[in-house]
């Protein structure tokens, strides 16, 4: 079905009557109810831009009507004036528009190739110094790492050698008691025989 023009309006308006139609007998039958109050609000906001939106709608058709009788009109008075005259508007007119749109064209592609070429440009910064960057974090991370390992390990030998010397030493040590404990027992053993 196709609706076009007046049909549409007339439907459109037929919609927006039974929606009145339908809420204002529902207010009076049932009673006040906000909801129903406030869909008969948007159903009268509705309609009024729809009768502000079909007069501006008439006022244009109508724009355009006058307009196109006033260029009639004028064309049957002066049409040979009226051609001369629009060939030296289009004269005039054209170079200089002709001329902006090319200045704002090349203007814009300017832009573009400014933008991509910095984005380029400045991407390459950035990676060459990001990776410089890791490179000196890596390296000093890995120098932290190498300091800390061989400060561990220099202090498990450390405590191990100490440990061994200690152990050594206190086995010299008892060695040493032992014997002198022998040496005593014996000396005292033959004393007092």
């Amino acid at each position: 079905m196709d609706l076009s023009g007046r049909q549409t309006q007339f439907y459109i308006d037929v919609v927006y009557g039974i929606g009145f139609s339908l809420g204002f007998g529902y207010l009076l039958f049932v009673g006040p109810d906000p909801r129903v109050a406030a869909f008969q609000g948007g159903l009268v906001f509705g309609y009024f831009l729809r009768v502000w939106e079909n007069m501006t709608i008439y006022e244009r058709v109508l724009e355009e009507e006058v307009a196109a009788e006033a260029a009639e009109a004028v064309a049957e008075r002066v049409p040979d004036e009226a051609e001369t005259q629009v060939e030296r508007q289009v004269e005039e007119q054209v170079p200089s528009e002709v001329e902006a749109t090319v200045s704002d064209r090349v203007a814009d592609e300017v832009d573009e190739q400014v933008e991509e070429r910095v984005d380029e440009q400045v991407e390459e910064r950035v990676d060459e110094q990001v990776e410089e960057r890791v490179d000196e974090q890596v390296e000093e991370r890995v120098d932290e790492q190498v300091e800390e390992r061989v400060d561990e390990q220099v202090e498990e030998r450390v405590d191990e050698q100490v440990t061994d010397e200690l152990v050594a030493r206190l086995r010299e040590i008892d060695e040493e008691l032992a014997q002198e404990l022998q040496d005593r027992l014996t000396a005292t053993g033959s004393d007092s025989a």
